[in-house]
């Protein structure tokens, strides 16, 4: 923006990327030449969502930068702001962030913002507002302290560090927000100094899983009758084509899907095993009636236990 004279931030999507072509460069050559000054070589990695929500785009990232590291290069990772239309967005660094170090399966997330950590109340508007310095769980006390702040310029807040956080902890992952400001604030977090708000990790779950739940782009719906919702959530169960009685969306086999209720909540997330005009056409059938139908003699789960995670 401040290479081609952008006061505010425009509005209009080719803009957007447009200027966000021109800023990768100048952002790379910065990076860069300051990290030449201590002999370090860095590399640039830009992402969409579609680069980590497909399994096999997932394990290449992380093999590529597993090598990178190898070599002592610094990938600096951004958005692919060029190229990247709404359904194919993170949203914005902080959840990209987030999602980065799942890839990486990293020891630590740190956030840096203007504003110094998590507060029970808007810093900005309550002069009493107290900082949070550790949270142990996020639930919904936690999400209605980040209020709605963000910059005119960025595209987060505190609201988009929270989910960010939600995604790191559920990985095991351990992340930190403190202010940006300070030169020497990385150092003293890895040195295990007390700064800003510290969000403990949750047990650590199966990286597939956190994948699956966190991670997968969703290509539509499958809707299960009551009988299926209490199996689901009683056992480790596979879903059946007998237990479906609605598709929605186009999806092929391997792809995210959402698994909704009779009543239309969403009870999980998972790997679909047919695709859409398949999966229409055995709904509620049971097992024999399935193989007879597709001609086989085994049948494949709509979705199997090891690729479904609950909410």
């Amino acid at each position: 923006m401040q290479k081609l004279g952008f006061i505010d931030r425009p509005r209009e999507l080719a803009q957007v990327q447009a200027l966000a072509a021109v800023g990768q460069a100048d952002l790379m050559g910065r990076y860069g030449a300051s990290f030449m000054r201590h002999g370090i070589h860095c590399a640039q990695i830009l992402l969409t969502h579609e680069d980590i929500a497909r399994r096999h785009h997932f394990l290449s990232l992380r093999h590529t930068v597993a090598e990178l590291l190898e070599l002592g290069v610094v990938p600096i990772v951004n958005e692919n702001d060029t190229v990247a239309t709404e359904e194919l967005r993170f949203g914005d660094n902080d959840r990209l962030a987030a999602a980065f170090s799942t890839v990486l399966e990293a020891d630590l997330v740190i956030l840096l913002s203007d504003i110094a950590c998590l507060y029970d109340r808007d810093p900005r508007v309550d002069p009493n507002a107290q900082p949070v310095r550790e949270v142990a769980k996020i639930d919904d006390a936690i999400r209605q302290m980040a209020g709605s702040a963000g910059s005119g310029v960025g595209t987060g807040g505190m609201v988009s560090k929270i989910q960010a956080a939600q995604i790191a902890v559920e990985a095991g992952i351990p992340l930190v927000i403190a202010h940006g400001g300070d030169p020497n604030i990385l150092s003293r977090i890895a040195l295990g100094a007390p700064e800003g708000t510290l969000f403990h990790p949750s047990k650590k779950v199966d990286r597939r899983r956190h994948w699956i739940g966190y991670l997968s782009k969703l290509h539509g719906s499958v809707t299960v009758d009551a009988g299926a919702v209490r199996a689901l959530r009683s056992r480790p169960a596979s879903l059946l084509p007998i237990g479906v009685v609605a598709v929605s969306g186009h999806f092929d086999s391997g792809d995210g899907v959402e698994i909704r209720g009779p009543d239309g909540e969403v009870i999980g997330r998972g790997l679909v095993g047919y695709d859409h005009k398949t999966l229409e056409s055995i709904l509620g059938l049971r097992s024999d009636a399935v193989a007879d139908k597709l001609g086989r003699s085994l049948i494949d789960p709509v979705i199997h236990r090891n690729d479904l995670v609950l909410v």
